[in-house]
């Protein structure tokens, strides 16, 4: 999964460690005390010293465990490995001379371990089928490449210029993440075929340097085991990025933070009592769990347990007995400054903001018990992707229902802006977006983002191909639309520019009618404005003889003269310097393309 950094410090339970936390600091404590359902892989991560003296961890049946303390890359932490795991369902206690947020009065802190569950929930992955049909893209230098059409249907003054990021991932066609621009116009594709999926694909920035980042894995009836990838901006991999403590990185979210760290999600299955909701005390619940792990590392820096922090009594979702109850079911989790963390619940249709340090509920936001009154038209059902904004206001698409009751009336999705007076505990609309043409209601998935302009850019969800860009007013700007049908979990408008791709570009060429048709691409390239072909009777002695702009993900340039025996192109940016070259081929036969790297171009 990832490997330990250097040892900063050996901890030996029992004895002093190196000086770092006086009595006079608190120290936040991972799991927050309190926790009932613990990984037995967890390690314990101290925020605020980089060592806490006399430090010891006890097992209530596997007794003290040893480890390794290793210092957290920014000097504020550091995280206990315990050379073993605990036994399930166990108490943990955390004891040291330093003042530990969640202590007992006796100054120590304890979490329980999980009890793990003993029903099968990963066996079968679901997914579309990988069927290609006519409607998808192809390409004569790329055929390994099957893309959905994008179908730009508005584009009108005053919208975005950026590009599209699109993780494709449900429909008839191949999914991957892609990136198209304004007009549609395919800039880059990777293919992932199943049973993984790729989720939240978009442009994040990663220790200074843009970067591409997505979710891959399997997918098990809505929860995701998988991982995050970074990629440079020539495509290449930088990092795949796992969730700590024993878990599986899920697919809601992978956020990378200015301090290179990544804020994402997990859900574990585990045992769990539901008498409060008139369940079985030996209930299977969905744990949902909030992480943030340093990248580089794999450290785990922040861990918060929706079931040690927030009532089951508070779910809208419905207890049935036969499955795994899932009470929360985070999707989303933005930044409120250093301290406090804003959550996502959509089985609870509210939004949480949690203390990062206690890890406490400061206010629910919607659902059973707000703590707010909700003005006209503010109440969300199974709602996604909410994000607050510099002027204090709220962004998220409200579903208007979800799948916990299929057979209920749902009432139109629609994006959402809304004030928050934390001051009057009061919450109005600002705006509702809906979609323009049809109305539409997507049970799952959907997301709004606020472009630089103030522009909010909505993608209507599972099952919906649509995108669409307001102004602020609610006027429609863009609107685009997958052919065939296909579906992503978000879609963003960012700025894109890639480095030099690995690999050549990609060159097929065949004869027509005594004349040579050229066919150049090259998969994830932003500076080719000019493509040069070059030709000849010896493959060793080629010269230019055309020079076509650069047009679509494949350029066609035609050839107006006798059939050369070999041709290649060169890729010219828009001062005429060579970028790169293709292979040299006949054009009695097709070019092959480049071997696509795994995780790159």
């Amino acid at each position: 999964m990832w490997a330990l950094p250097a040892i900063a410090l050996v901890v030996l339970a029992g004895s002093s460690a190196a000086p770092g936390a006086t009595s006079a600091t608190t120290v936040d404590v991972y799991p927050i005390a309190g926790t009932t359902t613990a990984n037995p892989r967890t390690q314990i991560s101290f925020r605020g010293a980089t060592a806490v003296n006399d430090l010891t961890v006890t097992g209530s049946r596997s007794g003290l465990h040893r480890g390794r303390a290793i210092v957290h890359p920014d000097r504020v932490g550091f995280s206990f490995v315990p050379d073993r795991p605990f036994d399930d369902g166990e108490l943990v206690t955390v004891r040291g001379a330093a003042k530990l947020t969640g202590a007992h009065p006796d100054g120590t802190v304890t979490f329980r371990i999980l009890t793990p569950t003993t029903k099968h929930l990963f066996r079968r992955p679901t997914g579309d089928s990988e069927t290609t049909p006519p409607e998808a893209q192809s390409f004569k230098t790329r055929p390994d490449l099957r893309p959905p059409d994008l179908k730009i249907t508005r584009s009108l003054p005053g919208a975005s210029n950026d590009d599209l990021f699109l993780g494709v991932k449900g429909g008839a066609g191949r999914d991957g993440p892609t990136i198209r621009d304004r007009l549609g116009r395919l800039i880059w594709f990777l293919p992932i075929h199943w049973p993984f999926s790729p989720y939240d694909f978009r442009a994040q920035t990663y220790r200074g340097r843009p970067v591409l980042t997505w979710w891959q894995g399997r997918i098990f009836t809505g929860k995701g085991r998988g991982y995050g990838v970074i990629l440079d901006n020539s495509y290449r991999l930088l990092k795949h990025v796992y969730a700590g403590n024993g878990y599986q990185m899920d697919q809601h979210e992978f956020e990378v933070t200015p301090q290179g760290t990544a804020l994402i999600t997990a859900y574990e299955p585990v045992k769990y009592d539901l008498s409060s909701i008139h369940g079985p005390r030996d209930g299977t619940v969905w744990d949902s769990i909030v992480q943030e792990v340093d990248v580089a590392t794999g450290l785990v820096l922040f861990e918060w347990h929706s079931l040690a922090s927030v009532s089951v009594r508070l779910t809208t979702f419905p207890e049935r007995g036969h499955a795994p109850f899932d009470p929360f079911h985070v999707n989303s989790i933005g930044v409120e400054g250093p301290d406090r963390l804003l959550l996502s619940a959509r089985n609870a249709d509210a939004l949480f903001e949690i203390d990062r340090h206690t890890g406490k509920v400061v206010w629910e936001l919607g659902g059973k018990q707000s703590s707010f009154t909700m003005g006209p038209g503010t109440d969300m059902r199974g709602q996604h992707h909410a994000v607050r904004h510099a002027d204090g206001t709220i962004t998220v698409f409200d579903n208007g229902g979800s799948t916990r009751f299929p057979n209920a009336p749902d009432r139109e999705s629609r994006g959402l802006t809304l004030r928050v007076d934390e001051g009057s505990r009061s919450v109005s609309l600002v705006h509702e977006y809906k979609h323009p043409r049809t109305p539409l209601f997507t049970r799952s998935q959907g997301s709004m983002q606020i472009l630089p302009s103030g522009d909010p850019f909505i993608s209507w969800g599972g099952g919906q191909p649509y995108m669409t860009e307001f102004t602020p007013g609610g006027r429609t700007v863009f609107e685009a639309t997958f052919r065939p049908s296909e579906e992503t979990y978000r879609a963003y408008r960012l700025p894109w520019k890639g480095a030099r791709p690995t690999g050549r570009p990609a060159v097929a060429a065949s004869t027509r009618n005594g004349h040579v048709e050229v066919y150049v691409s090259w998969n994830g390239a932003t500076d080719v404005a000019r493509w040069e072909v070059l030709a000849g009777a010896d493959r060793r002695v080629l010269l230019p003889v055309k020079t076509a702009s650069w047009s679509d993900f494949e350029t066609r340039i035609e050839l107006l003269v006798a059939a050369p025996s070999y041709v290649a192109v060169r890729a010219l940016d828009a001062n005429g310097h060579m970028l790169a070259t293709s292979a040299t081929v006949s054009p009695t036969t097709s070019g092959r393309a480049p071997r696509t790297p795994s995780a790159g171009a």
